[in-house]
């Protein structure tokens, strides 16, 4: 009589590599999530200087404020949407610094992915636009510039 069919063995080989396999794996798929928020919030800052950050200034400019944002953030507030991983934090350019000098302290957003972050933020002024920055609150280092 033929029996068909998968003994003991073969399967406690494949449950072992099924175990061995998601030990591997498991861990490179829980950092996913916050990498690719972090991306995302990164993408969001390069938005911010590469066209919020000048289209703030040049509205500044053209209200005689002399490129200043910080002093004018109520009127220019509904310009700025941050994007989902930190859609529900408030957003506010009063915090915006005169110099790069204190970058811990001139946070515009903050908000937490794993580890806490914000995004900073240098005022213009008459000759140059604001620029925004990530900074990681954790490690106290900026992830872009």
């Amino acid at each position: 009589m033929k029996r068909s069919g998968f003994t003991m063995i073969e399967l406690i080989f494949v449950i072992v590599i099924i175990g061995i396999l998601s030990a591997v794996a498991l861990p490179k798929f829980l950092g996913v999530a916050t990498q690719a928020k972090v991306a995302k919030v990164k993408s969001y800052v390069g938005t911010l200087n590469m066209t919020v950050g000048p289209t703030l200034w040049s509205t500044s400019l053209s209200s005689g404020l002399d490129g200043n944002v910080s002093t004018y953030s109520s009127k220019l507030q509904n310009q700025l949407v941050a994007p989902k991983p930190i859609v529900n934090t408030d957003v506010s350019l009063s915090n915006c610094g005169s110099t790069d000098n204190d970058k811990a302290n001139e946070q515009v957003v903050k908000f937490t992915l794993g580890d806490t972050y914000s995004i900073g933020c240098r005022d213009g002024n008459t000759t140059t636009a604001p620029h925004f920055w990530l900074y990681d609150v954790t490690t106290k280092k900026i992830i872009t510039q």
